[in-house]
C-alpha cells in the first residue's frame, strides 16, 4: 500500500508540474502576444506619421478646404481614433491580467511602460500635426453656435503647474494710474500700488492694484497672478500695459486706444475669487487671461481684414452664441482659447470636443496659423 501512495504522489506531481508548466508557457504566450500587437501597433503608427507628414507637405491653405481635403482629415482622424481605442484595449487587458494574477508586476509594468510610449507618440503626431496645420477631426454638421461663451463651456485648460515665463517684479510705491472702473463704467485716475512684472523673453507689464487694497495684499496679489500670466503666450502679452486691480463683483474687461498707449485688463477681485476661481469644474482664470489678452494683442490687427472675413464666410458659424452676438468683438477672443487647445493641447479635450471645435473654426485656425504667432510657451 506504501508503494501505491508513492506511486500517486509522483503522478500528482507530475501532473502538476505539467499544469504549472502549461500555466507558465500560457503566461508566456499571453506575454509574446501582447508585446507583438503592440510592436505592430507602432508601426502603424510609424505609417500613419508619415501620412500626416505628406499632407503637411502640400501646404494646403486656406482655401483648399474642400471636400477631398476634408475627406482625407476624415480618414486620419478615423485611423488615429482606432489608434487610441487599441491603446485603450491594451490597458484593459494588462490591467485584468495583472489584478487575476495572470502575469507577474513587472511584466505589467514593462507592458504598461510599452503602451504608454505609443500613447505619447500619438499625442506627440496629434500636436505635431496641428503646429503643422493639419488638424485632424472628424467634419461634424453643426448649424448653430455650439456653445454659450468658451472660457466657461471649454474644459478648464492651462494648469497652475503648466510652463510659466514670469521671471520677477519690482515693487515702484504708490502712483497715479487711469483705471477703467467697471462698476461705473468710465476712466478714472487712482492711486494705485505699482508692481513692474518681469518675463523671461524681455517683456514687460505694470501691475496697478488700487489703494484699497493694503500694501501686504497687493504683494500677495502680484505674488497670486504674476506667475499665471506669464502662462500667456508672447504674442498675448506683447501689447498689454498693465493689469488693474480693484474690488467688486464687477466682470474683467479689456480697454485700449487706437494708438495702443493704453491697452490694460481691469480685473475685479471679489468677482474674480467669487466666480472664476471657485467654479466645480475647474478655476478659470488662466482662460480668462487668454480671453481678455487675446482683445489687446490680436484683435487690433485681426478685424477687418480680408482674410479673417474669408475665413468667418467660409465657417458659416460661430463658436458661441457670444461670438455670434458680437462678431466684430467677441468672436476672436471665443476663439482663441479654442485654437490654443486643439493645437497645442489635443490630450487634454475629447475627441467630441476637438470634432466639434474644428468643424465650427476650421478655416480661423488655418488664417490664426497664417500670422505665425509666437505662442511657443505652449509647445
Amino acid at each position: 500500500m506504501r508503494s501505491y501512495n508513492i506511486l500517486f504522489a509522483l503522478i500528482f506531481l507530475i501532473i502538476s508540474s505539467c499544469s504549472k508548466d502549461d500555466e507558465i508557457n500560457q503566461l508566456n504566450e499571453t506575454i509574446l502576444d501582447l508585446q507583438s500587437q503592440i510592436t505592430k501597433l507602432n508601426s502603424q503608427i510609424n505609417d500613419f506619421s508619415n501620412q500626416i507628414a505628406q499632407l503637411s507637405s502640400e501646404n494646403m491653405d486656406l482655401n483648399n478646404a474642400n471636400s477631398n481635403y476634408l475627406n482625407q482629415i476624415s480618414q486620419l482622424n478615423n485611423q488615429l481614433n482606432i489608434f487610441e481605442d487599441l491603446i485603450q484595449d491594451y490597458i484593459d487587458q494588462i490591467q485584468v491580467l495583472t489584478e487575476n494574477n495572470e502575469i507577474l508586476q513587472n511584466d505589467s509594468d514593462y507592458l504598461n511602460s510599452q503602451v504608454q510610449v505609443l500613447q505619447e507618440k500619438i499625442n506627440l503626431i496629434e500636436s505635431g500635426s496641428a503646429e503643422e496645420g493639419i488638424y485632424l477631426f472628424t467634419k461634424l454638421d453643426i448649424n448653430d453656435p455650439p456653445f454659450n461663451g468658451t472660457m466657461w463651456d471649454l474644459p478648464d485648460l492651462i494648469k497652475p503647474s503648466d510652463y510659466t515665463i514670469y521671471s520677477n517684479s519690482e515693487y515702484a510705491g504708490i502712483q497715479t494710474r487711469l483705471f477703467y472702473d467697471t462698476s461705473i463704467p468710465d476712466f478714472v485716475d487712482y492711486p494705485a500700488h505699482i508692481y513692474t512684472i518681469n518675463f523671461g523673453d524681455g517683456l514687460t507689464l505694470d501691475f496697478e492694484i488700487h489703494t484699497d487694497f493694503s500694501e501686504q495684499e497687493a504683494f500677495s496679489i502680484n505674488q497670486k497672478y504674476a506667475p499665471l500670466i506669464g502662462q500667456l503666450g508672447k504674442e498675448l502679452r506683447k501689447n498689454i500695459k498693465s493689469f488693474e486691480f480693484l474690488k467688486g463683483e464687477y466682470r474683467a474687461s479689456a480697454q485700449l486706444t487706437n494708438d495702443l498707449s493704453y491697452a490694460n485688463i481691469t480685473l475685479h477681485l471679489d468677482w474674480l475669487n467669487n466666480i472664476v476661481e471657485t467654479r466645480p469644474d475647474g478655476d478659470r482664470t488662466e482662460e480668462l487671461f487668454i480671453h481678455e489678452a487675446a482683445h489687446l494683442s490680436i484683435d487690433p490687427y485681426v478685424y477687418g481684414e480680408q482674410e479673417w472675413i474669408d475665413a468667418v464666410n467660409l465657417d458659416g458659424n460661430y463658436l458661441s452664441k457670444y461670438a455670434k452676438d458680437n462678431p466684430n468683438s467677441e468672436d476672436i477672443a471665443e476663439v482663441f482659447q479654442a485654437y490654443i487647445a486643439v493645437k497645442y493641447f489635443p490630450e487634454r479635450i475629447s475627441n467630441t470636443l476637438k470634432d466639434t471645435i474644428l468643424s465650427v473654426s476650421l478655416n480661423r485656425f488655418k488664417y490664426f496659423d497664417s500670422l505665425n504667432l509666437d505662442l511657443s510657451i505652449y509647445k
